[in-house]
């Protein structure tokens, strides 16, 4: 007993750090590239995915601790068992995650949403008109805008099925995406004054003020707008000149 303790002890630190090694990885991929910034907070993906990182980096080793024993003529069998489980367990999570993505952040009429990869259709994505906007993106999401039509019937159809839960919103239809650069005169005209921010934020005065001197140091125009998101909102910071977005804070808006 004595003797098989250092090896399950042993291979328990070796699983552990396999498993850790590949939960950074995942984690990595996860926050840095799908879920870049504040993204995360906003979908509300970062409790359940760290939550299964930490589950599946934990249970494995531990199990490999109670079971290992080389005298065992299955011992081979069971640690493959733990194995597979635990990357099958891995992939469903980053599966999940991914198809649940956001890929856009488009601009419509007086504020910014998240558009996520599983709000977009098949039969939508296919009607777009721009090649670019035909396949989703895989690497992080990307700045759009999302005008409604020029058309007073399809806009009247897209604002009711909004209004009533029973059609896409107009940020779901990539047939009438455009770049954000042929929308930053909206944009412009749609800009609040950053010192608005107080007022919705009275507990967090000091950040406001921080971010207002931030950039007035820097002698650059700012203003904000909403960032709507499926959990939680964010304000994006952005240029009053150029209409750039110069970042996004968790500040309530």
């Amino acid at each position: 007993m004595n003797l098989q303790l250092p090896e399950r002890v042993y291979a328990f630190g070796c699983h552990l750090l396999f498993s850790t090694c590949v939960a950074l990885l995942s984690a990595a991929l996860v926050f840095w590239v799908w879920y870049p910034g504040l993204l995360a907070y906003a979908s509300g993906v970062q409790n359940i995915f760290l939550l299964l990182l930490v589950v599946d980096v934990i249970l494995g080793p531990v199990i490999t601790l109670i079971i290992f024993n080389r005298q065992k003529k299955e011992l081979k069998r069971d640690l493959a068992i733990i194995v597979i489980v635990q990357v099958a367990a891995m992939l469903y999570g980053l599966h999940t995650v991914f198809i649940a993505r956001p890929v856009y952040i488009a601009f419509t009429l007086e504020r910014f949403d998240v558009v996520y990869a599983n709000q977009i259709s098949s039969e939508n994505l296919a009607q777009a008109i721009r090649p670019e906007y035909r396949t989703l993106p895989l690497f992080g999401p990307k700045f759009i805008a999302a005008p409604l039509p020029d058309d007073l019937k399809a806009r009247e159809a897209i604002v009711m099925g909004a209004i009533l839960g029973n059609g896409d919103d107009v940020q779901e239809m990539p047939q009438y995406y455009v770049p954000y650069s042929e929308q930053k005169g909206q944009v412009l005209k749609s800009i609040k004054p950053l010192s608005t921010l107080k007022l919705f934020n009275k507990s967090r005065l000091q950040t406001v003020d921080a971010l207002i001197y931030k950039y007035a140091t820097r002698h650059v125009d700012v203003g904000y707008l909403l960032v709507k998101g499926k959990i939680n909102d964010l304000t994006a910071i952005i240029n009053q000149s150029s209409g750039e977005i110069l970042e996004m804070t968790d500040l309530d808006s």
